[in-house]
């Protein structure tokens, strides 16, 4: 695993524009700090520090840790590891794992910018917790670019099916409005969202105000377990359909 871990930060180092993501997005937040202090809301600093972690997060995994297989079609190695597929969805796996993680630092960042470049405060009663949801959230998102990866093997339009799983999945998160506040049938799919119960335990974590960290963290911890087991079998299954030619290693 080391080694996975190893050959993907080699990767990274000789290809900078994969951390592009980690750069950008976070400047949302110099946007969302501007209005929020035009606006005379200091109160909702906090959920515009958790939406631009959280959307970082999941940019980095839909645009740069779902296209691991794509980059290893180009670089000429995903044809080789075919011949070996359990070692090959082990190495992705771990390598998508670590793509994702290097997304937490972001919190720390945006933090960073919101007490030294706004004056708000942005304390953190919870930090052990807030570590805690933040890997967890590293968890379901990477389980979530496996099944991408699955689907742009799998599926001809993958890639405009990537291009479109950005803010409809931050309305679901609660990223950009709180969950409680969509229709009723939208909310119950939001509430099967792993991303909705992650970014309500970081609230919490953050202003120490929550009582439902029980419920909260078992239903995060389910669901993101359960969002990476569909996301390994489907990149298997995916993987195994290219192996005797019946789907396109390149969409």
């Amino acid at each position: 695993m080391a080694a996975f871990v190893q050959l993907q930060w080699l990767l990274l180092t000789r290809s900078p524009r994969l951390l592009a993501t980690l750069v950008i997005v976070p400047l949302y937040a110099l946007v969302f700090f501007t209005a929020v202090r035009s606006y005379g809301a200091p109160e909702l600093a906090t959920t515009v520090a958790l939406t631009a972690f959280s959307m970082s997060m999941w940019s980095q995994a839909m645009f740069v840790a779902a296209e691991v297989v794509d980059n290893d079609r180009w670089d000429g190695t995903l044809e080789p590891s075919l011949l070996t597929p359990d070692a090959y969805v082990r190495s992705l796996v771990t390598r998508i794992c670590t793509i994702t993680a290097l997304s937490v630092p972001v919190l720390v960042e945006v933090i960073a910018i919101g007490r030294i470049g706004f004056g708000f405060a942005l304390p953190v009663h919870e930090p052990l917790t807030a570590l805690a949801a933040a890997l967890l959230l590293v968890v379901g998102t990477a389980g979530s670019a496996l099944l991408v990866c699955a689907l742009m093997i799998l599926v001809p339009l993958g890639r405009l099916l990537q291009n479109a799983l950005t803010y409809p999945f931050y309305i679901l998160g609660g990223l950009l409005l709180p969950v409680t506040s969509l229709p009723a049938p939208v909310e119950w799919i939001a509430r099967l969202f792993f991303l909705s119960h992650g970014a309500q335990l970081l609230r919490d974590a953050m202003t120490g105000s929550g009582d439902g960290h029980a419920a909260h963290f078992s239903a995060l911890i389910a669901l993101s377990a359960l969002q990476l087991a569909v996301g390994v079998f489907l990149l298997r299954r995916a993987l195994s359909r290219a192996r005797r030619g019946e789907a396109r290693l390149y969409a």
